[in-house]
Protein backbone atom coordinates (compact mmCIF):
# COMPACT_ATOMS: atom_id res chain seq x y z
CA UNK A 1 0.00 0.00 0.00
CA UNK A 2 1.37 3.37 -1.02
CA UNK A 3 0.56 6.06 1.53
CA UNK A 4 0.76 9.83 1.14
CA UNK A 5 0.77 11.94 4.29
CA UNK A 6 -0.57 15.30 3.23
CA UNK A 7 -0.83 18.80 4.64
CA UNK A 8 -3.39 20.38 2.27
CA UNK A 9 -3.04 23.80 0.62
CA UNK A 10 -4.50 26.63 2.69
CA UNK A 11 -7.35 28.09 0.67
CA UNK A 12 -10.46 27.91 2.86
CA UNK A 13 -9.04 28.04 6.40
CA UNK A 14 -11.16 29.73 9.06
CA UNK A 15 -9.97 33.02 10.54
CA UNK A 16 -9.20 32.59 14.22
CA UNK A 17 -9.16 35.02 17.13
CA UNK A 18 -5.90 36.30 15.68
CA UNK A 19 -6.27 37.87 12.21
CA UNK A 20 -5.09 35.80 9.24
CA UNK A 21 -2.76 38.58 8.16
CA UNK A 22 -0.86 38.22 11.43
CA UNK A 23 -0.97 34.41 11.63
CA UNK A 24 0.30 34.12 8.08
CA UNK A 25 3.33 36.28 8.66
CA UNK A 26 5.17 34.14 11.18
CA UNK A 27 6.59 31.43 8.96
CA UNK A 28 5.94 27.70 8.65
CA UNK A 29 5.96 25.16 11.47
CA UNK A 30 6.48 21.44 10.75
CA UNK A 31 3.37 19.29 11.29
CA UNK A 32 5.00 17.28 14.04
CA UNK A 33 1.93 15.17 14.86
CA UNK A 34 1.63 13.86 11.31
CA UNK A 35 5.39 13.27 11.14
CA UNK A 36 5.08 11.14 14.29
CA UNK A 37 2.34 9.06 12.65
CA UNK A 38 4.50 8.65 9.55
CA UNK A 39 7.48 7.65 11.69
CA UNK A 40 5.51 4.99 13.57
CA UNK A 41 4.09 3.60 10.33
CA UNK A 42 7.52 3.40 8.73
CA UNK A 43 9.11 1.73 11.76
CA UNK A 44 6.40 -0.90 12.15
CA UNK A 45 5.91 -1.79 8.48
CA UNK A 46 9.26 -1.09 6.86
CA UNK A 47 7.41 0.82 4.14
CA UNK A 48 8.51 4.34 3.23
CA UNK A 49 5.55 6.71 2.83
CA UNK A 50 5.55 10.06 1.07
CA UNK A 51 4.99 13.40 2.84
CA UNK A 52 3.86 16.61 1.14
CA UNK A 53 3.47 19.78 3.21
CA UNK A 54 1.74 22.07 0.73
CA UNK A 55 1.89 25.40 2.63
CA UNK A 56 5.55 25.04 3.57
CA UNK A 57 6.55 23.77 0.12
CA UNK A 58 4.32 26.39 -1.54
CA UNK A 59 2.52 23.64 -3.43
CA UNK A 60 -0.77 24.78 -4.93
CA UNK A 61 -3.61 22.58 -6.15
CA UNK A 62 -2.23 22.22 -9.66
CA UNK A 63 1.25 21.23 -8.52
CA UNK A 64 -0.22 18.84 -5.96
CA UNK A 65 -2.25 17.11 -8.64
CA UNK A 66 0.86 16.66 -10.78
CA UNK A 67 2.75 15.09 -7.89
CA UNK A 68 -0.28 13.00 -6.93
CA UNK A 69 -0.42 11.50 -10.42
CA UNK A 70 3.27 10.65 -10.27
CA UNK A 71 3.00 9.04 -6.82
CA UNK A 72 -0.34 7.30 -7.44
CA UNK A 73 -0.94 6.56 -3.71
CA UNK A 74 -3.54 4.11 -2.44
CA UNK A 75 -4.33 6.20 0.63
CA UNK A 76 -4.03 9.84 1.65
CA UNK A 77 -3.81 10.61 5.38
CA UNK A 78 -4.31 14.10 6.79
CA UNK A 79 -4.23 15.48 10.34
CA UNK A 80 -6.69 18.32 10.73
CA UNK A 81 -7.73 21.00 13.15
CA UNK A 82 -11.16 22.56 12.96
CA UNK A 83 -9.56 25.58 11.27
CA UNK A 84 -8.45 23.62 8.21
CA UNK A 85 -11.30 21.11 7.96
CA UNK A 86 -12.59 22.91 4.86
CA UNK A 87 -9.15 22.69 3.23
CA UNK A 88 -9.02 18.96 3.90
CA UNK A 89 -12.54 18.35 2.58
CA UNK A 90 -11.90 20.35 -0.57
CA UNK A 91 -8.64 18.59 -1.45
CA UNK A 92 -10.16 15.20 -0.60
CA UNK A 93 -12.85 15.86 -3.20
CA UNK A 94 -10.27 16.95 -5.78
CA UNK A 95 -8.08 13.87 -5.23
CA UNK A 96 -11.01 11.46 -5.16
CA UNK A 97 -12.15 12.84 -8.51
CA UNK A 98 -8.66 12.22 -9.87
CA UNK A 99 -8.58 8.66 -8.49
CA UNK A 100 -11.98 7.21 -7.49
CA UNK A 101 -10.42 4.21 -5.71
CA UNK A 102 -8.34 6.44 -3.41
CA UNK A 103 -8.87 5.84 0.31
CA UNK A 104 -8.87 8.91 2.56
CA UNK A 105 -8.16 8.91 6.29
CA UNK A 106 -8.43 11.89 8.64
CA UNK A 107 -7.06 12.27 12.15
CA UNK A 108 -6.00 15.08 14.44
CA UNK A 109 -7.63 17.44 16.96
CA UNK A 110 -10.87 18.00 15.04
CA UNK A 111 -11.44 14.27 14.58
CA UNK A 112 -10.76 13.70 18.28
CA UNK A 113 -13.68 16.01 19.03
CA UNK A 114 -16.02 14.90 16.25
CA UNK A 115 -15.13 11.36 15.04
CA UNK A 116 -18.64 10.36 13.95
CA UNK A 117 -19.43 13.68 12.33
CA UNK A 118 -16.14 13.65 10.40
CA UNK A 119 -16.62 10.10 9.20
CA UNK A 120 -20.09 11.01 7.93
CA UNK A 121 -18.66 13.65 5.59
CA UNK A 122 -18.34 12.86 1.86
CA UNK A 123 -15.05 11.40 0.58
CA UNK A 124 -13.91 10.23 4.04
CA UNK A 125 -13.31 6.49 4.41
CA UNK A 126 -11.56 6.33 7.79
CA UNK A 127 -11.06 8.44 10.89
CA UNK A 128 -8.44 7.92 13.59
CA UNK A 129 -9.03 9.50 16.99
CA UNK A 130 -6.86 9.55 20.09
CA UNK A 131 -3.12 9.01 19.82
CA UNK A 132 -2.99 8.17 16.16
CA UNK A 133 0.50 6.70 15.75
CA UNK A 134 -0.33 3.02 16.45
CA UNK A 135 -3.97 3.26 15.38
CA UNK A 136 -3.21 4.42 11.85
CA UNK A 137 -0.57 1.73 11.42
CA UNK A 138 -2.99 -0.97 12.60
CA UNK A 139 -5.47 0.28 10.01
CA UNK A 140 -2.90 0.14 7.20
CA UNK A 141 -1.79 -3.35 8.23
CA UNK A 142 -5.36 -4.63 8.49
CA UNK A 143 -6.15 -3.44 4.98
CA UNK A 144 -3.23 -5.47 3.61
CA UNK A 145 -4.10 -8.69 5.44
CA UNK A 146 -6.31 -11.50 4.21
CA UNK A 147 -9.61 -12.26 5.90
CA UNK A 148 -12.95 -10.52 6.52
CA UNK A 149 -12.31 -6.79 6.51
CA UNK A 150 -15.07 -5.94 9.01
CA UNK A 151 -13.60 -8.29 11.63
CA UNK A 152 -10.13 -6.79 11.26
CA UNK A 153 -11.32 -3.19 11.44
CA UNK A 154 -13.76 -3.79 14.30
CA UNK A 155 -10.90 -4.82 16.58
CA UNK A 156 -8.99 -1.53 16.21
CA UNK A 157 -9.81 0.89 19.02
CA UNK A 158 -9.83 4.55 18.05
CA UNK A 159 -10.87 3.81 14.47
CA UNK A 160 -13.95 4.70 12.46
CA UNK A 161 -14.67 3.41 8.98
CA UNK A 162 -17.34 3.59 6.33
CA UNK A 163 -18.57 0.88 3.97
CA UNK A 164 -21.50 1.04 1.59
CA UNK A 165 -22.68 4.25 3.20
CA UNK A 166 -22.71 2.77 6.72
CA UNK A 167 -20.44 4.39 9.30
CA UNK A 168 -18.95 2.46 12.22
CA UNK A 169 -17.02 4.13 15.03
CA UNK A 170 -15.17 1.81 17.40
CA UNK A 171 -14.62 2.52 21.11
CA UNK A 172 -11.75 4.85 22.01
CA UNK A 173 -8.31 3.57 22.90
CA UNK A 174 -7.96 4.25 26.63
CA UNK A 175 -4.36 3.14 27.07
CA UNK A 176 -1.97 6.05 26.64
CA UNK A 177 1.35 5.65 24.87
CA UNK A 178 4.63 5.45 26.72
CA UNK A 179 6.36 8.53 25.32
CA UNK A 180 9.65 6.68 24.97
CA UNK A 181 7.97 4.13 22.69
CA UNK A 182 7.52 6.83 20.07
CA UNK A 183 9.99 6.89 17.18
CA UNK A 184 11.45 10.25 16.31
CA UNK A 185 9.25 12.16 13.84
CA UNK A 186 9.94 11.18 10.22
CA UNK A 187 11.86 14.36 9.41
CA UNK A 188 13.73 12.56 6.64
CA UNK A 189 10.50 12.69 4.62
CA UNK A 190 10.59 16.50 4.43
CA UNK A 191 13.08 19.18 3.48
CA UNK A 192 13.81 20.83 6.82
CA UNK A 193 15.03 24.02 5.12
CA UNK A 194 11.44 24.91 4.17
CA UNK A 195 10.52 25.57 7.81
CA UNK A 196 11.23 28.93 9.36
CA UNK A 197 10.06 31.48 11.88
CA UNK A 198 10.84 35.15 11.42
CA UNK A 199 11.35 35.93 15.10
CA UNK A 200 13.72 33.04 15.77
CA UNK A 201 17.35 33.17 16.88
CA UNK A 202 19.03 30.76 14.50
CA UNK A 203 19.47 29.98 10.82
CA UNK A 204 17.52 26.71 10.66
CA UNK A 205 14.32 26.19 12.63
CA UNK A 206 12.48 23.02 13.61
CA UNK A 207 10.22 21.71 16.37
CA UNK A 208 10.48 19.03 19.03
CA UNK A 209 8.16 17.58 21.69
CA UNK A 210 9.24 16.34 25.11
CA UNK A 211 5.85 16.01 26.85
CA UNK A 212 2.15 15.56 26.17
CA UNK A 213 -0.86 16.73 28.15
CA UNK A 214 -1.46 19.50 30.67
CA UNK A 215 -3.04 19.29 34.15
CA UNK A 216 -4.09 22.96 34.19
CA UNK A 217 -7.79 23.87 34.09
CA UNK A 218 -7.88 26.81 31.66
CA UNK A 219 -11.43 26.75 30.32
CA UNK A 220 -10.55 27.97 26.81
CA UNK A 221 -8.11 25.11 26.15
CA UNK A 222 -9.05 21.82 24.49
CA UNK A 223 -6.45 19.80 26.44
CA UNK A 224 -7.32 21.09 29.93
CA UNK A 225 -6.71 18.60 32.73
CA UNK A 226 -5.28 15.91 30.45
CA UNK A 227 -2.74 13.35 31.64
CA UNK A 228 0.76 14.80 31.62
CA UNK A 229 3.54 12.50 30.37
CA UNK A 230 7.26 12.99 29.73
CA UNK A 231 9.86 11.48 27.48
CA UNK A 232 13.07 10.55 29.22
CA UNK A 233 15.80 13.21 29.15
CA UNK A 234 18.06 10.71 27.31
CA UNK A 235 15.56 10.39 24.46
CA UNK A 236 15.10 14.15 24.16
CA UNK A 237 18.84 14.82 24.16
CA UNK A 238 19.42 12.16 21.51
CA UNK A 239 16.84 13.81 19.27
CA UNK A 240 18.33 17.27 19.83
CA UNK A 241 21.76 15.94 18.85
CA UNK A 242 20.33 14.43 15.66
CA UNK A 243 18.67 17.73 14.81
CA UNK A 244 21.90 19.65 15.36
CA UNK A 245 23.66 17.21 13.01
CA UNK A 246 21.02 18.10 10.40
CA UNK A 247 21.93 21.76 10.73
CA UNK A 248 19.14 22.82 13.07
CA UNK A 249 20.20 25.56 15.49
CA UNK A 250 16.79 26.94 16.52
CA UNK A 251 14.23 24.69 18.23
CA UNK A 252 10.73 25.25 19.53
CA UNK A 253 9.46 22.79 22.12
CA UNK A 254 5.79 22.53 21.13
CA UNK A 255 4.84 21.13 24.55
CA UNK A 256 1.94 23.00 26.11
CA UNK A 257 3.69 23.27 29.49
CA UNK A 258 7.10 21.61 29.51
CA UNK A 259 7.85 23.07 32.95
CA UNK A 260 5.32 20.86 34.77
CA UNK A 261 7.98 18.24 35.55
CA UNK A 262 10.86 20.37 36.73
CA UNK A 263 13.17 17.45 37.49
CA UNK A 264 12.90 16.16 33.94
CA UNK A 265 13.39 19.59 32.41
CA UNK A 266 16.40 20.36 34.63
CA UNK A 267 18.07 17.12 33.52
CA UNK A 268 17.51 18.03 29.86
CA UNK A 269 19.05 21.46 30.46
CA UNK A 270 22.01 19.98 32.35
CA UNK A 271 22.73 17.46 29.58
CA UNK A 272 22.65 20.17 26.91
CA UNK A 273 25.33 22.03 28.86
CA UNK A 274 27.44 18.97 29.79
CA UNK A 275 27.50 17.68 26.22
CA UNK A 276 28.32 21.09 24.80
CA UNK A 277 25.28 21.08 22.49
CA UNK A 278 24.99 24.42 20.72
CA UNK A 279 21.30 25.10 20.28
CA UNK A 280 18.92 28.03 20.62
CA UNK A 281 15.43 27.10 21.75
CA UNK A 282 12.15 28.42 23.07
CA UNK A 283 9.42 26.87 25.20
CA UNK A 284 5.91 27.51 26.50
CA UNK A 285 5.22 27.66 30.24
CA UNK A 286 2.77 28.73 32.90
CA UNK A 287 3.97 31.51 35.17
CA UNK A 288 3.30 29.36 38.24
CA UNK A 289 5.57 26.54 37.02
CA UNK A 290 8.87 28.41 36.90
CA UNK A 291 11.28 29.28 39.70
CA UNK A 292 14.84 30.70 39.87
CA UNK A 293 16.44 27.25 39.49
CA UNK A 294 14.44 26.41 36.36
CA UNK A 295 14.94 29.83 34.79
CA UNK A 296 18.69 29.78 35.36
CA UNK A 297 18.97 26.26 33.92
CA UNK A 298 17.01 27.31 30.84
CA UNK A 299 19.22 30.35 30.36
CA UNK A 300 22.45 28.31 30.63
CA UNK A 301 21.30 25.73 28.11
CA UNK A 302 20.26 28.07 25.30
CA UNK A 303 16.63 29.01 25.94
CA UNK A 304 16.11 32.43 24.43
CA UNK A 305 12.35 32.88 24.79
CA UNK A 306 9.47 31.62 26.94
CA UNK A 307 5.87 31.87 25.77
CA UNK A 308 3.62 32.72 28.72
CA UNK A 309 -0.17 32.56 28.65
CA UNK A 310 -0.97 35.65 30.73
CA UNK A 311 -4.44 36.49 29.37
CA UNK A 312 -5.59 39.33 31.65
CA UNK A 313 -4.63 41.66 34.47
CA UNK A 314 -8.10 41.51 36.01
CA UNK A 315 -8.40 38.86 38.77
CA UNK A 316 -12.10 38.20 38.17
CA UNK A 317 -11.44 37.40 34.51
CA UNK A 318 -8.55 35.11 35.42
CA UNK A 319 -10.91 33.34 37.80
CA UNK A 320 -13.60 33.09 35.10
CA UNK A 321 -11.05 31.43 32.80
CA UNK A 322 -9.80 29.19 35.65
CA UNK A 323 -6.22 30.24 34.96
CA UNK A 324 -5.09 29.50 38.51
CA UNK A 325 -2.73 32.49 38.54
CA UNK A 326 -2.61 36.08 39.74
CA UNK A 327 -1.10 39.28 38.31
CA UNK A 328 1.49 39.09 41.08
CA UNK A 329 2.61 35.62 39.94
CA UNK A 330 2.80 36.91 36.40
CA UNK A 331 5.00 39.85 37.38
CA UNK A 332 7.28 37.60 39.43
CA UNK A 333 7.78 35.07 36.62
CA UNK A 334 8.34 37.74 33.98
CA UNK A 335 10.91 39.55 36.13
CA UNK A 336 12.76 36.27 36.79
CA UNK A 337 12.80 35.58 33.08
CA UNK A 338 13.89 39.06 32.06
CA UNK A 339 16.63 39.23 34.74
CA UNK A 340 18.06 35.92 33.50
CA UNK A 341 18.43 37.34 30.00
CA UNK A 342 15.63 35.25 28.50
CA UNK A 343 13.05 36.99 26.35
CA UNK A 344 9.37 36.22 26.61
CA UNK A 345 6.21 36.31 24.51
CA UNK A 346 3.06 37.45 26.33
CA UNK A 347 -0.21 35.92 25.15
CA UNK A 348 -3.03 38.22 26.21
CA UNK A 349 -6.77 37.95 25.77
CA UNK A 350 -9.50 40.54 25.33
CA UNK A 351 -13.26 40.27 24.99
CA UNK A 352 -13.62 37.88 27.93
CA UNK A 353 -17.29 37.57 28.90
CA UNK A 354 -18.35 40.53 31.08
CA UNK A 355 -15.10 42.43 30.35
CA UNK A 356 -15.31 46.17 29.73
CA UNK A 357 -13.35 48.10 27.12
CA UNK A 358 -11.51 49.89 29.91
CA UNK A 359 -10.40 46.54 31.36
CA UNK A 360 -9.13 45.43 27.95
CA UNK A 361 -6.88 48.48 27.72
CA UNK A 362 -5.74 47.90 31.32
CA UNK A 363 -4.50 44.52 30.10
CA UNK A 364 -2.50 46.30 27.38
CA UNK A 365 -0.98 48.63 29.97
CA UNK A 366 -0.10 45.60 32.09
CA UNK A 367 1.58 43.94 29.12
CA UNK A 368 3.65 47.07 28.52
CA UNK A 369 4.78 47.10 32.17
CA UNK A 370 5.90 43.48 31.90
CA UNK A 371 8.22 44.44 28.98
CA UNK A 372 7.93 41.30 26.86
CA UNK A 373 9.70 40.96 23.53
CA UNK A 374 6.35 40.39 21.85
CA UNK A 375 2.71 40.41 22.86
CA UNK A 376 -0.35 39.02 21.12
CA UNK A 377 -3.89 40.13 21.93
CA UNK A 378 -6.38 37.47 20.87
CA UNK A 379 -10.14 37.78 21.18
CA UNK A 380 -11.67 35.39 23.69
CA UNK A 381 -13.35 32.75 21.56
CA UNK A 382 -15.27 29.66 22.72
CA UNK A 383 -13.75 26.89 20.62
CA UNK A 384 -15.35 23.47 20.07
CA UNK A 385 -16.21 21.44 23.16
CA UNK A 386 -14.05 23.53 25.50
CA UNK A 387 -15.24 24.22 29.02
CA UNK A 388 -15.52 27.90 28.07
CA UNK A 389 -17.89 26.98 25.24
CA UNK A 390 -20.13 24.98 27.57
CA UNK A 391 -20.01 27.71 30.23
CA UNK A 392 -21.02 30.40 27.73
CA UNK A 393 -23.84 28.19 26.47
CA UNK A 394 -25.01 27.70 30.07
CA UNK A 395 -25.01 31.48 30.60
CA UNK A 396 -26.95 31.99 27.39
CA UNK A 397 -24.12 33.98 25.78
CA UNK A 398 -23.69 31.31 23.12
CA UNK A 399 -27.24 30.70 21.94
CA UNK A 400 -26.70 27.61 19.80
CA UNK A 401 -24.28 24.73 19.45
CA UNK A 402 -22.91 26.21 16.26
CA UNK A 403 -19.67 24.22 16.29
CA UNK A 404 -21.74 21.04 16.18
CA UNK A 405 -23.51 22.42 13.13
CA UNK A 406 -20.20 23.15 11.44
CA UNK A 407 -18.84 19.67 12.25
CA UNK A 408 -21.91 18.10 10.64
CA UNK A 409 -22.03 20.42 7.64
CA UNK A 410 -18.79 22.37 7.08
CA UNK A 411 -19.33 25.08 4.48
CA UNK A 412 -17.10 27.96 3.30
CA UNK A 413 -19.77 30.42 4.48
CA UNK A 414 -19.08 29.52 8.13
CA UNK A 415 -17.54 32.28 10.23
CA UNK A 416 -16.13 31.98 13.73
CA UNK A 417 -18.15 33.97 16.27
CA UNK A 418 -16.92 35.64 19.43
CA UNK A 419 -20.36 35.60 21.11
CA UNK A 420 -20.16 38.80 23.10
CA UNK A 421 -23.25 40.43 24.63
CA UNK A 422 -21.50 43.77 24.90
CA UNK A 423 -19.55 44.19 21.66
CA UNK A 424 -20.06 43.41 17.99
CA UNK A 425 -17.37 41.52 16.08
CA UNK A 426 -16.42 44.73 14.30
CA UNK A 427 -16.01 46.52 17.63
CA UNK A 428 -13.88 43.70 19.06
CA UNK A 429 -11.65 43.64 15.99
CA UNK A 430 -11.21 47.41 16.26
CA UNK A 431 -10.29 47.11 19.94
CA UNK A 432 -7.87 44.30 19.06
CA UNK A 433 -6.15 46.56 16.51
CA UNK A 434 -5.99 49.33 19.09
CA UNK A 435 -4.43 46.95 21.62
CA UNK A 436 -1.69 45.89 19.22
CA UNK A 437 -1.07 49.49 18.21
CA UNK A 438 -0.84 50.68 21.82
CA UNK A 439 1.72 48.00 22.58
CA UNK A 440 3.88 48.02 19.45
CA UNK A 441 3.85 51.76 18.79
CA UNK A 442 5.26 52.51 22.20
CA UNK A 443 8.50 54.51 21.69
CA UNK A 444 10.26 52.52 24.42
CA UNK A 445 9.34 49.26 22.72
CA UNK A 446 10.54 50.44 19.30
CA UNK A 447 13.87 51.64 20.72
CA UNK A 448 14.32 48.33 22.55
CA UNK A 449 13.75 46.32 19.37
CA UNK A 450 16.08 48.47 17.27
CA UNK A 451 18.81 47.95 19.88
CA UNK A 452 18.41 44.17 19.57
CA UNK A 453 18.65 43.98 15.75
CA UNK A 454 21.49 41.64 14.79
CA UNK A 455 21.57 42.12 11.01
CA UNK A 456 19.79 43.72 8.07
CA UNK A 457 17.92 40.44 7.50
CA UNK A 458 16.81 40.46 11.13
CA UNK A 459 15.65 44.06 10.80
CA UNK A 460 13.65 43.47 7.62
CA UNK A 461 12.03 40.30 9.02
CA UNK A 462 10.90 42.06 12.18
CA UNK A 463 9.79 45.09 10.19
CA UNK A 464 7.58 42.85 8.03
CA UNK A 465 6.02 41.28 11.09
CA UNK A 466 5.48 44.65 12.73
CA UNK A 467 3.77 45.95 9.60
CA UNK A 468 1.46 42.94 9.56
CA UNK A 469 0.56 43.48 13.21
CA UNK A 470 -0.19 47.16 12.83
CA UNK A 471 -2.05 46.90 9.52
CA UNK A 472 -3.67 43.48 9.88
CA UNK A 473 -7.25 44.73 9.56
CA UNK A 474 -6.42 47.01 6.65
CA UNK A 475 -5.75 44.07 4.33
CA UNK A 476 -2.19 45.24 3.65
Amino acid sequence: MKILFLVPPETLSLESSVPKALEGGKGYYPKLGLLYVAGWYERETGNRPTFIDCPAEKVNEQVLLERFRELDPDMVAMSIMTFNLLDAMYIAKVLRKEKPSLQICLGGPHVNLYPQETLNLPEIDYVVFGEGEPIFTRLAQALEQDGPESDKLASIKGLGWKRDGISTVNPSETELLDMDDLPFPARHLVDISQYNHIIGEGRQFFTIQATRGCPAACTFCDIRQTTFRCRSPESVIQEIEELVELGVDDLFFVDDTITINKKNLLEICDQIVKRGIKINYKISARVDTVNPEVIQALARSGCYRIHYGIESVTPRHLKYLQKGQTPEKVERACKLTRDAGIGFFAYMMIGIPHETKEEMFQTVDFAKRLKPDYAQFSICTPYPKTELYFQMMKEGIVTEDYWQGFAENPTPEFKIKFWSRDFTEKELRKIQDDCHARFYRSPSYIIKQIAKVRSWEDFTAKARMGTKILTSRLGV
